[in-house]
């Protein structure tokens, strides 16, 4: 597959935060799961697009994101005719920094693969498992493969409290992170896998960002990167 890096967003290294002010990315990591769609339906009722970082083979969902008998490829579809930003977690989110090139090679380009069969493109964007991004060997591999790395700069840590009272702690982390007056510019960790993310952080974090003058945006749009550049062509051809 070419692999040509159009756009000035930097490739094979860390991004951390937007690069307009009054912009926040809401970016879920580990997806899609049984609380996806709620948050992509929470997210269409106010008309917001979020980014959303896909494993493709999670050994917590038991399924590809390919199996044709289950809904994720559906799922996947309809958020990305949404416009919602597909990015990539890898394909069974290990740990890219202990794992070797070539299984890092493997981890990313059979994810590809996957979002080839869903959606007929493989994406440019992705998100390292456990927020391990300095390893100097994997963003070289990254940018061999043409990714832009994602980080962020506000973690919800919303993975320690899936709880109906305990959610209130990433509550007021997002309400502590994020300026008062509607100029700060972030780029937050948030996971589409948990119930409590789902039913009480997302309309919090909403309601925060309306209610401060925040505009909610994709990571790609954060980064003033054309939607075209989101993604490749897996067919295309290199010359």
């Amino acid at each position: 597959m070419p692999r040509p890096r159009p756009g000035a967003v930097p490739y094979g290294q860390a991004i951390f935060t937007c690069a307009n002010s009054g912009q926040i990315a809401l970016a879920f990591d580990d997806g899609p799961s049984n609380w996806t769609r709620g948050i992509v339906e929470e997210l269409d009722r106010h008309n917001i697009k979020a980014t959303f970082f896909i494993t493709g083979n999670n050994p917590r969902r038991g399924q590809r994101i390919d199996d044709e008998t289950s809904e994720w490829p559906g799922l996947l579809r309809e958020m990305h005719s949404k416009g919602h930003q597909l990015a990539s977690h890898t394909w069974t989110h290990k740990r890219l920094e202990q794992i070797g090139r070539e299984a890092v090679f493997a981890e990313m380009v059979y994810n590809e693969m996957a979002f080839r069969n869903v959606l007929g493109l493989a994406p440019t964007y992705m998100r390292p498992p456990y927020g391990v991004w300095f390893d100097r060997e994997v963003q070289t591999d990254l940018d061999t493969l043409g990714y832009h790395i994602v980080m962020y700069n506000v973690d919800t840590k919303d993975y320690a409290h899936d709880d109906r009272d305990a959610i209130q702690v990433s509550v007021d982390i997002f309400n502590n992170a994020v300026s008062a007056d509607g100029k700060g510019t972030y780029i937050v960790l948030v996971h589409d896998i948990h119930e409590w993310t789902a039913r009480k952080l997302l309309p919090a974090m909403l309601g925060t960002i309306a209610e401060r003058g925040y505009r909610a945006v994709t990571v790609g749009e954060c980064l003033n990167d054309e939607g075209a550049n989101w993604y490749r062509d897996p067919a295309a051809k290199s010359w």
